[in-house]
């Protein structure tokens, strides 16, 4: 008897249990598919500045700098083949033109501006305010939280103009951000400082703001 009022009961509470998950997982698809992606967000709280500032790597932070590189590169999609070998004293002139201005405009690596002491591949640099940086953080990790965000995306390419450079008291980079605003790609060492919400198609515009407002190009310069 005891056997059976315990099955009977068990029996219950699984069921219960079981209609409680089912109506929750059956509310959060609903509430996926109430909103489209891209609508604002009419919840949307912002994250406060001194959680922003507790966030790595703001927190470890003494300078943040944000720079310009690789403007007059344009990367894999704008290669030119050199020109035919010369016949005529301008075709001389265009193949030397050519091959000075693949030594001029040769594409530069985030690391290697990083590991010299006075790196001449950095074509635009400010060192941000406290601020200008409490600014950044808002764009960094607000914006994306302003939108309903189905889903993220990112363009095949990824050729990186500009930088986010995050450096300790002893004057050396230890976290930085790569962004190429022309595929609306972003990319941290150490890996993973944002999450992938928080880099949504969203985020770029912003971004880029930011950084034509402290007087930094971020596109291709012929």
């Amino acid at each position: 008897m005891i056997s059976r009022v315990f099955i009977i009961v068990f029996s219950l509470f699984f069921t219960f249990s079981f209609s409680q998950k089912k109506k929750k997982a059956k509310d959060l698809l609903a509430e996926i598919h109430r909103y489209q992606h891209g609508e604002m967000n009419t919840d949307f709280k912002s994250i406060p500045l001194q959680k922003r500032m507790s966030r790595f790597p703001f927190d470890k932070a003494a300078k943040v700098k944000i720079i310009s590189y690789n403007l007059n590169y344009k990367g894999a999609k704008g290669y030119t083949p050199p020109p035919p070998p010369p016949v005529t004293k301008q075709d001389s002139i265009n193949l030397n033109t050519y091959y000075e201005n693949l030594k001029k405009y040769k594409s530069v690596e985030i690391e290697d501006l990083i590991k010299e002491s006075s790196p001449k591949g950095i074509q635009e640099s400010k060192t941000l305010t406290f601020t200008e940086i409490s600014e950044l953080s808002d764009v960094l990790f607000n914006t994306c939280h302003k939108y309903y965000v189905s889903y993220t995306s990112q363009s095949g390419c990824f050729f990186p103009r500009n930088a986010i450079l995050f450096y300790d008291e002893h004057d050396k980079v230890f976290a930085y951000f790569e962004i190429c605003f022309e595929c609306s790609g972003i990319e941290s060492s150490p890996k993973d400082m944002m999450d992938s919400f928080e880099t949504c198609e969203f985020l770029y515009p912003d971004l880029e703001k930011f950084f034509k407002n402290k007087g930094l190009t971020t596109k291709y310069v012929p």
